[in-house]
């Protein structure tokens, strides 16, 4: 295990570590904005592969781009934007894959722990026999954002990557490390995290009621089995980029599905937060929302 400054970090590691400028990654779409825009940054090409809401990446098509990828790029548990759980079969059978072709796996787990289930997902590293599964992970969205300590488990490419941090940052702060190993040596990591996701199941319960109820009749939801966010898919007549400049006029906020991907597609799509205290507030802007929406529908 090679600690980092949170798990964006431990990704940038992994990526610099197996890809050279040029090289292909593929990744899940729709994807978080940040690994996206990173991927970019290191002059690295993306292939976008499709990824069902409920399923995660689709395997026939990581089949088809094999040949031309030096690396992978998923979140297998609790995909953010949609909140999709690869199942075990599958992480069992992308592992098979990667191994045959010697493709490492960088697997942002990120959001394993945040579960509504009645146990933790594994990660495809429990299935890893070769080493090519680089497994990242932290505590910024279970514990303490600020601390910025996370992890990876580089697999057989240890000590490349160690050598990559030590020209980047020679070592990571340790006080922020020993407080969370602390925290979690005694048991209390479990016991805050029960409290965490029955608090984030009953904001998705109460998102997903007032969804329903006050957006139009056509919008789709996702389900998520875990994690903190909620994707939409609206009428393919509304824009959410427009919609987005609209809202935020109102004070209401939400991420535009344009964002989760390079190409020109999602437009009627959206990302919610709901890893947030639930009151009167949100749910009027909620509701809020769902009429702004009604309204641009009627122009």
């Amino acid at each position: 295990m090679v600690t980092t400054s949170g798990a964006l970090n431990a990704l940038f590691y992994s990526l610099i570590t197996v890809t050279n400028p040029g090289d292909t990654v593929a990744i899940e779409t729709p994807v978080y904005f940040g690994i996206l825009q990173m991927i970019k940054s290191l002059g690295l090409n993306i292939i976008e592969l499709p990824t069902h809401p409920v399923t995660g990446v689709s395997i026939e098509d990581l089949k088809k781009v094999l040949p031309k990828i030096k690396a992978c790029c998923f979140v297998t548990n609790f995909n953010n934007p949609l909140g999709s759980c690869m199942p075990e079969e599958n992480k069992k059978e992308v592992v098979r894959l990667l191994t045959l072709h010697n493709i490492p796996l960088i697997e942002d787990d990120l959001y394993g722990d945040i579960f509504f289930g009645a146990s933790r997902p594994k990660p495809c590293k429990a299935f890893d026999e070769a080493g090519i599964v680089m497994w990242c992970g932290s505590v910024s969205k279970t514990l303490a954002p600020g601390y910025r300590v996370g992890w990876v488990a580089p697999g057989k490419f240890k000590d490349k990557l160690i050598r990559k941090k030590l020209l980047h940052t020679m070592s990571s702060p340790p006080l922020y490390q020993e407080v969370v190993a602390d925290f979690m040596e005694h048991g209390r990591y479990e016991h805050h995290l029960r409290g965490l996701r029955n608090t984030l199941y009953n904001n998705y319960l109460h998102f997903q009621r007032t969804v329903e109820e006050y957006f139009p009749e056509n919008t789709k939801i996702s389900i998520p089995q875990g994690g903190f966010v909620l994707w939409l898919e609206l009428d393919p007549r509304i824009d959410t980029a427009v919609l987005y400049d609209i809202a935020v006029q109102h004070k209401i906020g939400f991420a535009p599905g344009r964002m989760f991907t390079q190409h020109d597609q999602y437009n009627n799509c959206m990302r919610l937060n709901f890893a947030i205290k639930w009151d009167e507030k949100v749910q009027r802007s909620l509701q809020n929302l769902g009429l702004l929406i009604k309204q641009q529908l009627s122009k």
